[in-house]
């Protein structure tokens, strides 16, 4: 599909779905990546006019590819109903809603279309904490940045879920809303993974996350890639938007605070890089988040479990797609030896696999969509 095709499609589209806006006008645009339409997410500058009289802005178009799937049940529609109800509700910063196409005819697949958000992200390529604007601040500057991030995602702690809009989330399929939910859902994804193939890791970690299950815990809307990466920062360190929604989820609001806590573990003592000064450790982080939410922490050395296997499964999907690729030979040992299960083995208390070649030619292999800068 030529950019042209692109450009008139979209304009069409927004005609039609975009309440208020009339006399739609798209710039031209520069989407084709070789010779042809590729590109998953791209920018739109548009005019227009509303009740407000002519308008200029610069949208994001995400495309969401029905090929492959980094993360089991990955949904753009998922994506798209988060950010319509959070934009709708106002606690949490997230992009300016526009709408959503789940028909793939119109764009070759389903997209949404969002308002673009000024900023700059902690990138995972390079690392944070070795070169980029977190690392041009002062310690102060970046204890800061860090103290707004939790606090951001911390507020989505007060929604409820029933009342604010997010009856959308129950997936019964799965278990009931809340942990239990959450849990089914890693299952299903494990089942669906494992192929009769022996990973003691993951095979332990499934096991303990029932076994060690604890009970009456509180149902929250969960962002669910609470990373750094996802969150757009303002210079001065505040946050102006959270990013990526596809992974959100209910269950219980300290998930989030797990998984953001294992990505700072996973791109400092787990990379083997230093963290950058000023950055808060775990017990501060956990205690910014405990005075943003007003109550305490609870269980965290089990979500450190729960949220250890998720990653861990992405890893087994990035080793069946470089495996099928022809990238790695099934006997590659990296299945059961990589970071992920490094840190299973060590909050499950198990011997550490080691890293050998296998590991390190998985790596070198690793492309942007298993790398995945939203996990």
């Amino acid at each position: 599909m030529s950019p042209e095709t692109v450009q008139t499609r979209l304009r069409d589209w927004m005609e039609k779905n975009v309440n208020g806006w009339s006399e739609i006008r798209l710039k031209p645009l520069e989407v084709a990546l070789g010779s042809g339409f590729s590109a998953e997410i791209f920018f739109v500058d548009v005019d227009y006019n509303d009740a407000s009289g002519p308008q200029s802005r610069t949208l994001v178009v995400r495309r969401q590819p029905q090929d492959h799937e980094v993360v089991f049940g990955s949904s753009l529609e998922l994506q798209g109903q988060m950010i319509a109800a959070l934009d709708s509700l106002g606690m949490v910063k997230v992009p300016d809603w526009i709408g959503m196409e789940l028909d793939p005819s119109v764009l070759d697949m389903p997209f949404l279309v969002m308002g673009r958000v000024d900023g700059h992200a902690a990138t995972q390529n390079p690392n944070y904490n070795k070169q980029g604007w977190l690392a041009d601040m002062s310690p102060a500057e970046r204890g800061r940045s860090w103290k707004n991030a939790i606090e951001s995602y911390a507020a989505m702690a007060s929604i409820d879920w029933q009342r604010d809009g997010f009856g959308f989330m129950a997936r019964p399929d799965w278990g009931k809303p809340g942990l239990d939910q959450y849990l089914g859902y890693i299952e299903a994804w494990y089942q669906g993974c494992r192929k009769d193939r022996s990973m003691p890791y993951v095979d332990a970690a499934i096991e303990y996350i029932r076994a060690e299950q604890p009970q009456n815990t509180t149902i929250n809307v969960l962002w669910g890639d609470s990373t750094p990466s996802n969150v757009m920062f303002a210079p001065d360190g505040s946050v102006n938007a959270l990013i990526d929604w596809e992974l959100a989820a209910l269950g219980p609001a300290e998930l989030d605070l797990a998984w953001w806590l294992y990505f700072d573990d996973l791109f400092s003592r787990r990379f083997g890089v230093e963290r950058l000064e000023g950055l808060p450790n775990r017990n501060v982080s956990i205690a910014i988040w405990e005075e943003a939410t007003g109550r305490t922490a609870q269980y965290m050395e089990y979500y450190d479990v729960v949220v250890a296997l998720r990653m861990a499964l992405v890893a087994v999907g990035a080793f069946d797609r470089q495996v099928g690729a022809g990238n790695i030979p099934p006997t590659n040992k990296s299945l059961n030896a990589n970071f992920m299960t490094q840190y299973l083995a060590e909050r499950l208390g198990m011997d550490l696999p080691e890293l050998g070649p296998d590991f390190y030619a998985f790596m070198s292999n690793m492309t942007p969509v298993d790398q995945k800068d939203d996990t």
